[in-house]
């Protein structure tokens, strides 16, 4: 059988994004630079010659706009959501205002509100997971929020990855996810 491959991207930005606030399970849309980093986005991997057979996100509405504004550029519509896709609960520091602090310090502070690093990597492992179940074989591109892709990618990779981009774009596959899958039901 054919390997699974996921795309994994960030959505474009808020204006919480660009005021340096925490969003997490807070549903703020994106804004016009948020719709035009999309399109980017789109542009860019319609010219990557690549192939991508599904389309899914976050229910959050600025995942799921930016899902659609990319798949317009591949000729992808949105096929479905996944709630654990969601961003990291923030709890009480929802909105807050991280602006001056350093990535350790802003990581820190997330550590300390709502939901842990562990909680959102076992979720992150899990979704991806039942995705490739839902797809087998498929190339997936799955657009979420930048902490769940961060500290997904890292257990799965070993890396210590920096803060993701509004757009950016990693590429992780079935067996990777796997491999930490099956690390994570060792640990």
């Amino acid at each position: 059988m054919t390997e699974t491959t996921l795309t994994l991207i960030r959505h474009g930005q808020t204006d919480w994004n660009l005021q340096g606030r925490l969003q997490g399970r807070s549903d703020i849309p994106l804004n016009e630079t948020g719709r035009e980093q999309a399109r980017e986005v789109g542009r860019e991997l319609a010219a990557s010659g690549r192939h991508w057979d599904v389309l899914v996100s976050s229910p959050l509405a600025r995942a799921r706009e930016t899902a659609q504004l990319i798949g317009e550029q591949i000729g992808l519509t949105l096929s479905g959501t996944y709630e654990d896709l969601v961003e990291r609960a923030f709890g009480d520091a929802e909105g807050y205002d991280c602006t001056g602090k350093s990535d350790d310090e802003r990581h820190a502070f997330m550590e300390q509100h709502g939901e842990t690093t562990e909680d959102v990597i076992r979720r992150g492992i899990a979704v991806l997971r039942q995705i490739i179940r839902d797809h087998p074989g498929r190339n997936v591109m799955v657009v979420a929020h930048g902490t769940i892709i961060r500290l997904t990618v890292d257990r799965i990779r070993g890396t210590q990855l920096h803060s993701l981009a509004n757009g950016e774009v990693l590429d992780v596959t079935s067996a990777e996810v796997a491999a930490a899958g099956a690390e994570e039901s060792r640990g």
